[in-house]
């Protein structure tokens, strides 16, 4: 650990994984500072010339506001991409919870990157510190009205020529109506019970937000098992057209013989 100049310490490396900082958590850091309260080091990485705020960038800016020149710090030898790679995953163990707007943007910061989109749902999830699926919903948005979507709009004859166009059945139109609306009541409910609860305001939006990850993982759960259902009726109905052609083709065989 060092004590390091807050003048030396770079924030402009795009090291900043979060949506944006929470002015009244650094103001609320920046008072215990006055008092003395001591916190944990920041981390920043060290490529031989610069140093990259990596982890601690409220208690940077608290020990800022508070009139400090320096702030403890544990250093790592690494590069820039080093330290924002690891900034992706930080604060999920202490500091001020990341967000769900904060979650998304770590998550879609290694999805636009030329080397770490290769990663896994699961390599991803573990160095952004969300689940793998929260990674899927990002990565690969699936959505019933998108398999409509890429269907013609119209039927499609054996020469592979498309006609008159099909309309959405009325059916399918009211039912997801009905599924907005169950999803507006379920969010209406959570809201309601988190405003209920005797608890702090840090614990209801705690709540709030677990609340929300979970909604997140089994919509994207009910979607996945919607198109295992419809890979299955596909396989089956070409399973059950291949037996017909194998039946047709042992007859001919019976009768040719």
């Amino acid at each position: 650990m060092k004590v390091l100049n807050l003048q030396a310490i770079r924030i402009d490396g795009g090291t900043q994984a979060r949506e944006q900082i929470n002015q009244e958590c650094v103001s609320d850091y920046a008072e215990l500072v006055k008092e003395g309260v001591v916190f944990p080091p920041v981390r920043v990485f060290f490529d031989g010339t610069d140093y990259y705020l990596a982890d601690g960038f409220h208690r940077y800016f608290a020990h800022q506001n508070a009139g400090k020149a320096s702030i403890a710090a544990d250093v790592v030898n690494g590069t820039l991409r080093d330290a924002i790679l690891d900034s992706l995953g930080a604060n999920a163990n202490h500091g001020l919870r990341p967000t769900n707007a904060d979650k998304r943007k770590a998550v879609q910061t290694m999805l636009d990157d030329f080397e770490w989109s290769d990663f896994s749902d699961r390599e991803i999830a573990r160095a952004c510190n969300v689940s793998h699926v929260f990674v899927a919903s990002i990565r690969r948005p699936k959505d019933p009205a998108a398999v409509k979507a890429i269907k013609p709009s119209g039927n499609v004859s054996k020469s592979g020529n498309v006609t008159s166009p099909v309309e959405e059945p009325e059916d399918t139109q009211r039912e997801e109506a009905v599924q907005q609306l169950v999803a507006e009541n379920e969010r209406l409910n959570d809201r309601l019970a988190v405003e209920a609860m005797d608890a702090s305001e840090d614990e209801k939006l705690l709540a709030k937000e677990t609340i929300d990850d979970l909604r997140e993982e089994v919509r994207v759960l009910r979607i996945e098992n919607e198109s295992l259902k419809i890979s299955r009726d596909t396989y089956q109905a070409e399973n059950a057209s291949m037996k017909k052609q194998i039946a047709s083709l042992q007859r001919k065989a019976k009768e040719a013989a």
